[in-house]
């Protein structure tokens, strides 16, 4: 009887170790440097600061901001907020984002401040490609 209560308990300890190891979802790495190609570009760096880049003819303006990525909802959201200046002080962006190469994705957002403003899809004339930097 005792080895049979053993069993049952490895076997349920087995279970619960495999259910709890699932891990983070399959979330492409956003760290470095990403342009639009247009006069947008992001640099994501660690402790989830970015750099929001704008490009006026040939200056270009720098705000820093911070961001939250999310792999777990469904579209994946990014979002900034915590912007130091510029028109989205005081704001967030909330976005979705999507992946379709580890140097390519799509991002759609709407400024705010409550998350009800999200995008819940890709808008083709509110999209920005961002193309990993060189």
């Amino acid at each position: 009887m005792r080895e049979f209560f053993t069993f049952i308990c490895l076997i349920i300890m087995a279970t619960s170790m495999l259910m709890s190891c699932q891990g983070p979802p399959n979330c492409p790495e956003l760290a470095g440097s990403w342009s639009n190609r247009e006069g947008y570009g992001l640099v994501f760096k660690s402790n989830n600061k970015a750099l929001w880049l704008n490009k006026f003819g040939q200056i270009m303006d720098t705000v820093s901001c911070v961001f939250v990525l999310n792999c777990k909802t469904n579209p994946t959201t990014l979002d900034f907020s915590d912007f130091n200046a510029g028109p989205f002080q005081g704001k967030t962006l909330f976005g979705i984002i999507e992946w379709s190469a580890d140097s390519l994705f799509r991002y759609c957002y709407e400024a705010g401040t409550q998350p009800d403003v999200r995008p819940q899809s890709f808008d083709q004339a509110q999209t920005m490609k961002f193309f990993r930097a060189q």
